[in-house]
């Protein structure tokens, strides 16, 4: 029975996120509800028992008890989350803005630090890897080759060239900013095509379900659901049409 009502749900409310490519709609604005609402307390609940639990109330318990592994210092971070709370009041909202200033600035100082290290620092390696040519066949689709290791030298300069904007961009630092550009569309369609490619997956598994559910076993979900929604949007437009000329 569970099973069965799984697949009725799951039916219904993808059918209803789908009717909004008719237009907006009521009961697509339920399931989006519905949606937000479910996930909203799911990530609540996940807070509360992967975040707040282990790394404060495990933390700052054992200070109350006399029991060891208590540590005074999430007390300030346990003062620092209340005073976040604070903005939900209009008197004191401006204490909020002292954790939020310290929490900004420290992701900036970690994410900026992060991303030297990773992106920058480990790009330009690779870069330079690219650049040792011995032992590598002349051109492999998938692997390291020359021709690939050339492709790669060459199209980081080129879009560094197009990028670079302390010179005119005449002669070979024009024709070098042109290349880019070609490097950076290839790279924006792969990445869009890419992107395309993984929502058509979802799409495909949907429908997958859509028609696994509408078999005797569900009990039709799919259609009577479908033709559930279509009767109620079709109820709703004609409601609102008499409203309107009333």
């Amino acid at each position: 029975m569970t099973e069965i009502i799984s697949g009725w749900l799951i039916a219904f409310f993808t059918l209803a996120i789908m009717s909004f490519l008719y237009r907006d709609n009521p009961i697509y604005k339920l399931a989006e509800h519905i949606y937000v609402g479910v996930s909203a307390g799911y990530l609540f609940v996940l807070a509360v028992v992967q975040t707040i639990k282990p790394n404060f109330w495990d933390c700052v318990a054992p200070l109350f008890t006399s029991a060891p592994g208590g540590q005074w210092t999430r007390i300030g971070a346990g003062i620092f989350g209340i005073m976040f709370l604070l903005r939900l009041h209009k008197k004191t909202s401006w204490v909020s803005t002292f954790p939020l200033a310290v929490m900004v600035g420290t992701f900036t100082a970690l994410r900026m630090s992060g991303l030297a290290n990773s992106d920058l620092v480990g790009q330009l390696h690779g870069t330079i890897n690219c650049l040792d040519y011995r032992g590598l066949p002349l051109f492999v689709w998938d692997k390291p080759s020359m021709v690939n290791n050339l492709l790669i030298v060459g199209g980081v300069i080129c879009v560094l060239s197009y990028f670079f904007f302390s010179l005119e961009h005449r002669g070979v630092l024009n024709i070098a900013g042109k290349t880019g550009i070609y490097f950076l569309m290839i790279t924006f369609g792969s990445s869009y095509g890419y992107t395309v490619m993984a929502r058509t997956a979802v799409l495909i598994g949907r429908v997958t379900d859509l028609y696994t559910y509408n078999t005797s076993h569900y009990g039709y979900a799919t259609i009577i659901c479908a033709i559930i929604i279509i009767t109620f949007i079709h109820i709703s437009n004609v409601i609102k049409k008499r409203a309107e000329k009333t």
